[in-house]
């Protein structure tokens, strides 16, 4: 049963039980109705409803209603009390009239008249103590009329605040609620629609109403007495209801509106005037207190039941319709803001840090608690996913095994190994990092590792589960803050046993502590804890004789916490620690300004917030030269809100690159580049932990200045040096190669052909001996995936058609330092039974297979991409926007990575890669070219050119992705790849 506006309980179809997030009860809920909404008063009855006494959280009982039912309650109690006197007078006269009967002679002069009277007064009371409602009980009930166990609390002053403070508060606090709205409209674009802006917000000279309030019991018995005085939890209806106004937009202003501007086919834009005209929502929240200003802390905010909100929209364009009227984008704007606002409705919520918010407190900490370190060695003795195939030989039916990883209540793998074919006893030997955050711990997730056989034409078979719950792994000696070898039996989902088994590696590792930080720097933690405890109870002194101890210990621990975290980011990261969790958050843009390219001079100072030139800007975060988020489009704006970022595992704080790059969205163009932030993370460390400052933008079409806020929190962990590396690079190999002992003579006269994934290079033999580079140059191999990458060297003879390889060797790169110059000596073995194909993905060294001698070679690798990465560039479009952002930063001379554009030249068959400083046709240096082209300057300033390329860039990627299709039928799938 639902509870209507008037108090009365009727049959909804949307009524459920879920658990309350703030007292973590079973709680029924059901979804506002619009019959409910029109039953609230307009704000034109404003004054009557500043005398509202009582209500319930559902609906509302007037004034008016409240006294007639007290007035009829006095009035029946008064009628009530007349019968009871007149029946006790009559009884009593009856009873003096029997006994001066019956004792006429006893009864004379004054003894009589006083006995009468003492019987006539007995026989009234005892009417009136015995009767069925008596005077007393109904004069009682008249005070306690309204009173129910838990009463809601009038909420009149505050609505009468609300009435006054409403209007001057300023718009720029909803701009979060703009953001959220906006992010939901984009979500769920139609097709006729190609983006949507929230150009304006206002919240109108109307306030929402309180109408209804009352305080909540502590949650969960057992804890009740814990959290008195330290929570408050509150439950709070509000409504609101347009009143009567006139027809033009500056009437109408005075509601709650918004200014939509929507997108369509041909560049068109329809300004789109959204009224709010009813609300009806309730709210329950959990706010924790604290002794210091603001005085409140963390908050939990959900809602009870989908709230109803009633739109008016209008175009503001001459010639177009109600937007309201039409059935289609009418229900996409509906459906659009209830997936805004139903994104916490209970069992779901919202989590807000007041103390930040209110005090203007930077975030001092990562929302990360952890890191789960997962190490996927090899498995054995599993079943053969492709036992069923019969047009596969015997030979061929080992399957193509890789492991996933996950959580097991998320279910979707985050991770995944590269594809070993055709293996029966893979080895991978990756390295995974997952961050533990507070939805995994509350979940109580577990971790998942499954192994699958990939297949090309059909789904992918699963092989076998290994589970192992997120506690055990951050509780377990053995798994805490190290890595312990495991090997766990399969099994299906269920946790049926399966054949086989998985040999891996496993650790949680935590942030550091305030007392490793301190212990580092020389100071002593226990003289850090003696001035927070005594500054705890200094403030508490008061609260000794009203909550006792044990709330002052409580407090204690609390302020502890906070103390430590703004200790923390007070000081530079630990040097003995370099392994952490960064936080990157991009908060907005401002003074946001690309100039025309033609017909006038770049201006930075330009803010025409109604202009229809204004950009679209997008920001990409770039992690180590690899692209890991991307914030959404804010259309058309100067000042772009965006308060979004993400975190990430860096191996290590010394040698991360971060940079943030800003495009401008448009239709039928390229995006171009408006500039880039190159955040020097090593010099911006030095100091303190937390950063929050605005750069300016550079090397790109525009100009602005972003505000970024970062965070760095060591994790407890030592990785090894070759681990700390980045994931791209460039492989830099010594001309000259040799061998180390004896070779067969055969082998002496072959070429050496060396491979990464994407690209090769050549060595040629020496009459000397040994294989040197025909001009005497390194050669340099672009490295995309590290961990899981070889350097595959095959030793290639000359023949007539394909020439034969009879011998080869490996060298895995998860085992070289970056920078680091190496001498490595390598194991040749001959080219048989297939032996050559499992060594470029099996880690394994290679069973019965001959071992011919070994091959010394010298190499090293640079960390980050270089020109070497072109070819992947132009398959890969996040490479290709990583590398136009390198370009532009060192262009501007801000970049902090050692670059190897100045020499890219090779001379394998298969590619040729262009000098970078090279001389193009027109003699101009192709440098100069893609900055002009880039900055759209020369021929690129015109925008039908800009569109001719982009036609052309389009017509490439259709073709493209045809022939990706095609193939990828015909092949395995490639490791996952997640951008948040």
């Amino acid at each position: 049963m639902a509870t209507s506006l008037n108090g009365a309980c009727t049959p909804h179809d949307s009524e459920r039980t879920v658990t309350d997030p703030v007292t973590h009860l079973s709680l029924p809920v059901h979804d506002s109705t619009f019959a409910e909404l029109q039953a609230v008063p307009d704000s034109s009855l404003f004054e009557d409803l500043l005398n509202l006494d009582q209500s319930h959280m559902a609906g509302v009982v007037g004034e008016e209603a409240r006294k007639n039912w007290v007035d009829d309650e006095i009035r029946r109690t008064r009628i009530q009390t007349a019968l009871i006197a007149g029946l006790s007078s009559f009884a009593g006269a009856g009873a003096i009239l029997l006994l001066s009967r019956v004792l006429g002679g006893i009864m004379t002069g004054s003894f009589g008249t006083a006995m009468c009277h003492i019987l006539g007064l007995v026989a009234a009371l005892c009417v009136v103590y015995f009767g069925p409602s008596t005077p007393r009980v109904q004069l009682y009930r008249k005070e306690t009329l309204l009173r129910k166990p838990e009463p809601p609390e009038t909420a009149a002053w505050f609505n009468a605040l609300l009435h006054s403070l409403w209007p001057i508060v300023n718009p720029a606090m909803f701009a979060s609620a703009a953001d959220m709205l906006e992010d939901a409209l984009q979500a769920s674009l139609p097709r006729a629609i190609h983006g949507v802006r929230v150009a304006d917000i206002g919240q109108g000279s109307e306030a929402l109403r309180i109408i209804g309030i009352r305080s909540l019991e502590p949650a969960d018995g057992a804890g009740a007495s814990a959290e008195d005085g330290d929570f408050v939890n509150l439950e709070v209806a509000v409504a609101y209801r347009t009143r009567p106004r006139g027809t033009g937009l500056k009437a109408r202003s005075g509601n709650p509106h918004m200014l939509l501007q929507f997108w369509i086919a041909g560049g068109i834009v329809i300004p789109v005037w959204v009224e709010i005209t009813g609300i009806l929502a309730t709210a329950r929240t959990r706010i924790q207190l604290m002794p210091n200003p603001p005085f409140l802390s963390a908050m939990t905010l959900t809602l009870l039941g989908q709230p109803k909100v009633a739109l008016k929209c209008t175009p503001l364009a001459q010639g177009f319709l109600n937007v309201m009227d039409v059935p289609g984008l009418s229900g996409w704007l509906q459906k659009a803001i209830d997936a805004a606002v139903g994104a916490y409705v209970a069992p779901r919520s919202l989590n807000l840090d007041l103390k930040t918010m209110l005090s203007g407190r930077d975030q001092m900490d990562t929302e990360t608690l952890g890191v789960v370190v997962v190490i996927v060695k090899s498995a054995e003795g599993f079943k053969d996913g492709d036992a069923g195939k019969f047009f596969l030989s015997k030979d061929e039916k080992r399957g193509d095994p890789y492991c996933t990883i996950g959580w097991g209540k998320w279910g979707k793998p985050v991770w995944s190994t590269r594809i070993i074919e055709n293996e029966g006893n893979p080895f991978w030997g990756e390295v995974a990092m997952l961050l533990v955050g507070p939805s995994e711990m509350n979940a109580k997730e577990r971790l998942r590792l499954q192994l699958w056989d990939s297949d090309r034409l059909a789904a992918d078979d699963l092989l076998g589960t290994v589970e192992v719950h997120l506690h055990d792994l951050m509780n377990d000696p053995e798994t805490k803050n190290q890595m312990t070898p495991r090997t766990d039996r399969f099994t299906d989902v269920n946790g049926t046993p399966w054949p086989g088994h998985l040999q891996w590696e496993c650790g949680y590792f935590a942030k550091t502590t305030l007392e490793q930080h301190l212990r580092e720097r020389g100071k002593d933690i226990e003289e850090f804890k003696r001035n927070v405890e005594h500054e705890t109870e200094r403030k508490l002194r008061e609260a000794d004789t009203l909550q006792g101890q044990e709330e002052i210990e409580k407090q204690k621990q609390a302020d502890l916490k906070d103390r430590s975290e703004e200790a923390i980011a007070g000081l530079p990261p630990s040097e003995e620690w370099p392994s952490g969790i960064l936080s990157i958050r991009v908060e907005q843009i401002r003074g946001l300004v690309v100039p025309k390219t033609r017909g006038g001079v770049a201006r930075d100072d330009v803010e025409e917030e109604d202009s229809q030139d204004l950009p679209s800007a997008y920001c990409t975060i770039i992690l180590n030269h690899q692209r890991v988020y991307k914030t959404r489009t804010k259309l058309k704006t100067n000042r772009p809100f965006f308060a979004t970022g993400t975190e990430r595992f860096i191996k290590d704080w010394r040698t991360a690159s971060v940079m943030i790059a800003v495009r401008d969205w448009r239709m039928h163009e390229a995006d171009p580049l408006i500039g880039v932030v190159d955040l020097p993370l090593q010099t911006l460390l030095k100091t303190r932990s937390q950063i929050s400052d605005v750069f300016p933008l550079a090397g790109g079409i525009g100009f602005g200045r972003v505000q970024v806020s970062l965070v760095f929190r060591s994790v407890q962990a030592r990785l090894p040096r070759p681990l700390t590396g980045w994931d791209v690079g460039t492989l830099d190999i010594h001309p000259q190669a040799r061998p180390a002992g004896d070779l067969p003579n055969d082998l002496g006269a072959c070429r050496l052909v060396l491979r990464t994934l994407n690209t090769k290079g050549k060595l040629h033999a020496h009459p000397e001996g040994g294989w040197r580079q025909k001009r005497e140059k390194p050669v340099r191999l672009a490295v995309r995936r590290r961990i899981g990458e070889c350097l595959l060297i095959e030793f290639r003879r000359h023949a007539l058609g394909l020439d034969p390889t009879l011998a080869f060797c490996t060298l895995w790169l998860k085992d070289i330092v970056d920078h680091e110059e190496a001498t490595m000596a390598l194991p040749v073995w001959r080219n048989a039974h297939g032996a050559l194909g499992r060594a470029r993905a099996n880690a394994r060294a290679p069973e019965a297979v001959e071992r011919l001698g070994t091959l010394q070679l010298t190499l090293r690798l640079w960390p980050g991409l270089s020109g070497y990465h072109k070819p992947l560039a132009a398959h890969d479009p996040r490479v290709a926007d990583v590398m136009q952002v390198l370009d532009a930063a060192e262009a501007d001379g801000d970049a902090s990575h050692e670059s190897l554009h100045a020499d890219t030249s090779s001379d394998s068959e298969d590619e040729a890669t262009v000098r970078e400083n090279g001389e193009s046709a027109n003699g101009s240096s192709s440098e100069d070219h893609r900055d002009r082209k880039g900055k759209h300057r020369g021929l690129m300033q015109w925008g039908a050119a800009r569109k001719l390329t982009r036609l052309g860039h389009s017509l490439e990627d259709v073709a493209g992705n045809v022939e990706k299709k095609v193939r990828d039928r015909f092949k395995h799938h490639g490791p996952i790849d997640v951008e948040a």
